[in-house]
């Protein structure tokens, strides 16, 4: 495609999908003042973000400093590098983990995101820096930065997908073509870009017949955290006119849902708040544990698919009254269960009480001691000795969350075959590869959305118009 297209409208900057990473990007356009359309292909805007739990890392903010918690953004990037097993690329760590603290301040300061007082330690994290809006949901953030978007007069555009990227001669991106999401019968429509087109459309963890081109194993038996519509059809757009791509073998899956639920479902947050840190993770036929609860999410994972049985995930009201998540929900869903004894929740679940006795006495003695010496689970210092009531839940890996796509550069700048920028094209958020590596570290997805939406945002603002229009 070249510039002569007979263009329906023209702006200045064009942003592709509404989530985290797509609505940083337009806010910080509009603030610079370039023209910005935001498009979204589902009637609501908000993506996979909006499902989410809103946890973001907190390195270095002021909630974190207030809890005296030491911390740096070089322990971060260590933890991401550990996670992400050294193949993540160096820079866009840098970058996000040097960023992370004018993020969650913003946050906080500018758009007044309530979040919960004391930063929480999830699997991956050697300290406490996760931060949990007061109501743990995506729309918490969502709601309020749709309202400065629109305060700063952008409009999202809901029912339109991107179907294609326009190339000018020169091989810069100057547009895109859209047509509608639900009526493909509508002719489509051509939109210039003055200075740049943003892809923000998310990962592919829906799309089951690409994700089995990189990893056969996917297949639709294996169930999803994300919105059915989390597909690549973007990615590919991208890919088709050039652009480069890094690790899309590598998909993540969760080791915190049950198979007892559909898509995310409930158990997520028990697993993640209460299970993990205060509780133990056994073996389905031995009754024992098996892998360090607070490892990172490969770790988990591969250690649960070698067992290839739900796990048994327990803790007790003591931890759920630490995690402060409430688990009604849970329970009137019947996904997580309550024991007065143990011997109950043993026959519930047909695990050797003897063995499983011995194994939570044995776990206790770590607690008391404050280490743990057969898995080295950092133990929360606030921990105590399980106890009945007890809390258990069946949990088993789904497709979470897509590592690969398109490669950048810390300028959010999408890079070709070659390595070389594609003039006019930035993306930022799922859509993106290289940040995780193989596998990401846990609560920092919303933080990499967030940082490299607003670059992306600021940089394609900043670009030259096109000197020559039609």
């Amino acid at each position: 495609m070249n510039y002569q297209l007979p263009w329906n409208e023209t702006t200045d900057v064009i942003v592709v999908g509404s989530g985290f990473a797509g609505l940083m990007a337009a806010i910080q356009v509009a603030n610079l003042g370039a023209a910005a359309i935001l498009l979204e292909k589902r009637a609501s805007c908000g993506g996979n973000s909006i499902i989410s739990d809103g946890v973001l890392v907190a390195t270095g903010c002021s909630l974190q400093q207030q809890a005296q918690i030491e911390d740096s953004p070089e322990y971060l990037l260590e933890d991401m590098l550990k996670a992400g097993r050294n193949t993540n690329q160096l820079s866009l760590v840098k970058t996000l983990a040097e960023h992370t603290p004018d993020i969650c301040n913003w946050l906080i300061e500018d758009l007044g995101i309530a979040f919960r007082q004391s930063p929480n330690q999830f699997a991956g994290h050697r300290v406490a820096r996760s931060l949990t809006p007061k109501k743990a949901i995506g729309t918490t953030i969502i709601k309020p930065m749709l309202q400065k978007l629109k305060s700063l007069g952008v409009i999202p555009r809901n029912g339109w997908q991107m179907t294609k990227l326009s190339l000018d001669d020169r091989g810069r991106v100057n547009g895109v073509q859209v047509v509608p999401f639900l009526n493909r019968k509508q002719d489509a429509q051509w939109i210039h870009a003055r200075k740049a087109v943003i892809l923000a459309t998310g990962g592919f963890s829906a799309d089951v017949q690409f994700r089995q081109q990189f990893d056969a194993k996917l297949g639709g038996e294996i169930g999803c955290t994300n919105m059915p519509h989390a597909t690549a059809e973007a990615l590919e757009e991208a890919m088709r006119i050039g652009a480069d791509t890094v690790d899309l073998e590598h998909i993540q899956l969760a080791p915190f849902t049950s198979p007892d639920e559909k898509g995310y479902g409930v158990a997520a947050l028990l697993a993640s708040y209460t299970v993990f840190p205060y509780g133990v993770l056994i073996h389905p036929e031995t009754g024992k544990r098996f892998v360090n609860e607070l490892a990172d999410r490969k770790t988990h994972v591969d250690a649960m698919l070698a067992i290839a049985s739900p796990c048994i995930g327990i803790a007790d009201a003591q931890g759920v009254a630490l995690s402060g998540q409430p688990i009604d929900k849970c329970l009137r869903r019947q996904v997580v269960y309550a024991f007065d004894n143990l011997e109950d929740l043993a026959a519930h679940y047909s695990l050797p009480y003897s063995v499983l006795l011995d194994t939570l006495e044995r776990y206790n003695h770590f607690v008391i001691q404050g280490h743990d010496d057969d898995f080295g689970k950092p133990i929360p210092p606030v921990s105590q000795p399980l106890k009945p009531p007890y809390y258990a839940v069946r949990l088993w890996p789904k497709v979470h969350y897509t590592t690969g796509g398109l490669r950048i550069n810390s300028q959010a700048q999408v890079l070709n075959t070659e390595g070389k920028v594609i003039e006019g094209l930035y993306a930022a958020g799922e859509v993106t590869g290289g940040v995780h590596g193989v596998s990401r570290l846990s609560t920092t997805s919303i933080t990499e959305c967030l940082v490299f939406g607003r670059i992306a945002g600021q940089e394609a603002a900043k670009q030259k118009l096109e000197a020559r229009l039609t």
